[in-house]
């Protein structure tokens, strides 16, 4: 039993085994380095997510404001209530989601991450302020399209 023992290999770590590990961590460098050429563009894009979503906003809500028979803020510049072609309809803030209501009928969301919303009404233009959970202050102003009689 001796014999067999010390007639197995005791040559130690040869060339061709460092050579494979060698091999096998030059590869996972290559992905480590490939992820992080993927990351930058996909955090970029990210962080342009919430400019996308406002600017969205806005287009959706001044599409609304076209054509409006009447018009009121509410709730201490809170929120405003209008009416047009598709009935009455409320857009207010709701936790930190501004959303709207159509015909007092389950609430859509149409912007997110809100602190605080302000509405003012000038005229014929709508001023919206919002302050976002983080610090960052957008605003936006909307022709209001009054109907006539």
């Amino acid at each position: 039993m001796r014999a067999l023992l010390k007639g197995a290999n005791q040559s130690g770590y040869s060339l061709i085994e460092s050579i494979f590990q060698l091999l096998i961590l030059g590869i996972f460098l290559q992905f480590v380095l490939l992820f992080f050429y993927w990351k930058a563009p996909i955090e970029r894009q990210f962080e342009d997510y919430y400019a996308t979503e406002w600017e969205l906003f806005g287009i959706e809500l001044q599409e609304l404001l076209i054509e409006v028979e009447e018009f009121n803020i509410l709730v201490g510049n809170r929120s405003i209530s209008f009416l047009n072609d598709r009935g009455k309809i409320e857009i207010g803030q709701s936790g930190s989601v501004i959303r709207k209501l159509v015909h007092t009928k389950g609430y859509i969301p149409l912007f997110t991450n809100v602190r605080e919303t302000t509405f003012t009404y000038e005229g014929e233009e709508l001023a919206l302020k919002v302050l976002m959970l983080d610090g960052k202050t957008r605003e936006w102003r909307f022709v209001i399209g009054l109907r006539q009689g």
